[in-house]
């Protein structure tokens, strides 16, 4: 009895997920900076600046989240601080 229904389940039949819409990605914001500190950064120490290209689509989103993953490793506590990164876009104001 049971046989069916387990036939059944692995040739797709009975439920089936509803389709998921795919939500839109906001328009990038080109304007944005973020410094990444990992750790944690050195006070009184200017970050290095690194360039992004919006004409790329680089993700400053992607870096803040791993930014953000990277505070929370336990070594942090060990690590002491940084100089931190400024990620900024600089196709931004071209001409």
């Amino acid at each position: 009895m049971l046989m069916p229904l387990l036939l059944a389940g692995a040739m797709g039949w009975g439920c089936q997920a509803a389709d998921k819409a795919t939500t839109p990605k906001a328009p990038q914001d080109c304007s944005a900076t973020y410094v990444a500190c990992g750790c944690g950064c050195c006070g009184g120490v200017e970050p290095q600046v690194q360039c992004l290209s919006c004409a790329n689509g680089d993700d400053l989103q992607a870096l803040i989240e791993k930014d953000q993953e990277a505070k929370k490793d336990p070594q942090c506590a060990v690590a002491g601080c940084s100089v931190g990164t400024k990620y900024v876009y600089c196709d931004a104001n071209a001409p």
